[in-house]
């Protein structure tokens, strides 16, 4: 997602610096760096540069003084941090010696590396001095966002490892100490002041040093960063490398502005439009303003949505399209089976036929035909026998169950007949009424054999 286009004032103690930075595809780019002086015709002067720019920046920020804001860092036990909006009140009442009524607050917490305490920074300022500063701005058309100490501010770039940041102004010079996330300790140093000089500079950053050495460790400062309008004490950054034997650098602009060259004056002014300040850090009351969209991001914005349309069109034709194939294929199969339902059935009864024409071929195709057989017996027997069951199974021959009078003589009158080959077995048994019941097997003749014979 695309950061918001900002810029940032920076009050000093005699000039006033602007940075306007625009956010694009392509990354951030710094659209002016200016320099005016802190004289009534400031701000309608930074209402110009505003609108030479062309395009009202989403986030304005104002770095007020240092001399105007109260810097606290206290630690807590991070059980608090979920009560720290409502504990905030309670511990200004004890570390700002302002009144309640003109009091405005700001702060930012982290947790300490040992996740066992939470760092607060806490700044404070008149209410009436800082709403006296937003309002000419906003009188003269400059939107005021948000209010902070460059110092403040800063602690997101510079609070990853231990830092000290000296800011040189006309009138003093600023020192401030990050380390663990946070801005650890900050003191300004009054240039007017009888001991000033780069003994009294080096002296105070031994004090700040001793005093935090439970964090800062044997290493002590791994850095030291200059920045500002005027220029440093004579000798101070020597005695500085050579107390703590850390070269002495220049503040820098980050690599995420691409292709920006900004002279050393304007790095801490750019470094600030480009942090993104916390909420609850503001010291000025946010006027919710809502910013108009620029031609380029409604181009932007509509091209993003062609794109995103042609590849959801894409996907939905490749994936949509088979499939309502498939529908249309499947539809005129369906179709197709319930035309030709009737085909089918004619086909599976003629099927049928066929299996029964099949077996009626392989009973006409027995050795013997039924009705011959019956026919025969008929004229074989003598007519006091008759017949109860007859059966026949191929390969087991027929088998003739009845009752007879003369049952002795039925062996012989069946061999006699054509069709019987042998009698296999013959039973006689119990006489009912001058009838004795009968059991014969008889093998038949093959016709097959016959005429081969």
């Amino acid at each position: 997602m695309l950061k918001k286009s900002s810029m940032c004032i920076l009050l000093r103690d005699e000039v006033a610096e602007v940075a306007f930075i625009d956010y694009s595809i392509l990354g951030g780019h710094v659209k002016l760096t200016e320099q005016l002086p802190r004289d009534e015709g400031l701000y309608e002067g930074v209402a110009r540069l505003m609108r030479s720019v062309g395009k009202t920046p989403a986030r304005v920020t104002l770095c007020v003084p240092r001399a105007s804001v109260m810097q606290r860092t206290l630690r807590y036990p991070v059980a608090v941090q979920s009560d720290m909006a409502s504990m905030i009140q309670l511990e200004a009442t004890r570390h700002v010696p302002l009144p309640d009524t003109d009091r405005a607050l700001g702060w930012s917490a982290v947790s300490a590396p040992d996740e066992k305490q939470l760092i607060l920074n806490l700044v404070a300022a008149r209410q009436s001095e800082i709403r006296g500063l937003t309002s000419r701005f906003r009188a003269a058309g400059v939107p005021i966002d948000e209010a902070a100490p460059l110092c403040a501010i800063l602690s997101e770039t510079l609070g990853t490892a231990s830092t000290l940041l000296v800011i040189s102004n006309a009138r003093g010079v600023e020192l401030c100490l990050y380390g663990e996330g946070q801005l650890q300790h900050s003191q300004l140093l009054d240039r007017t002041a009888a001991d000033f000089g780069s003994e009294r500079v080096v002296s105070a950053v031994r004090q700040m040093a001793a005093k935090h050495k439970a964090w800062l460790g044997d290493e002590g400062i791994g850095r030291i960063v200059r920045t500002g309008a005027a220029p440093l004490p004579e000798m101070l950054e020597a005695e500085l490398e050579t107390a703590f034997g850390v070269h002495v650098r220049a503040l820098e602009v980050p690599s995420g502005l691409n292709g920006t060259v900004v002279e050393e004056p304007f790095t801490d002014v750019v470094l600030a439009a480009a942090t993104e300040l916390p909420l609850e850090l503001n010291l000025a009351q946010s006027s919710d303003r809502k910013v108009p969209i620029s031609k380029r991001t409604i181009l932007i914005s509509v091209l993003a949505l062609v794109l995103v349309l042609e590849v959801v069109a894409g996907y939905a034709f490749h994936t949509a399209a088979p499939a309502l194939q498939r529908k249309r294929v499947a539809r005129e199969l369906s179709n197709l089976k319930r035309r030709s339902s009737g085909a089918v059935r004619m086909k599976e009864r003629n099927r049928e036929l066929r299996r029964q024409l099949f077996r009626m071929e392989d009973i006409g195709d027995q050795r013997v035909s039924v009705m011959a057989v019956l026919k025969e017996l008929s004229e074989g027997l003598p007519e006091d026998t008759y017949l109860r069951v007859i059966s026949y199974r191929s390969g087991e021959g027929l088998r003739l169950t009845g009752y007879s009078k003369d049952p002795e003589r039925l062996p012989e009158l069946l061999q006699a007949l054509p069709m019987v080959e042998m009698i296999s077995s013959s039973d006689i048994e119990r006489e009912i009424n001058d009838y004795h019941e009968f059991k014969l097997s008889i093998t038949l003749r093959n016709p097959d054999e016959e005429d081969d014979a």
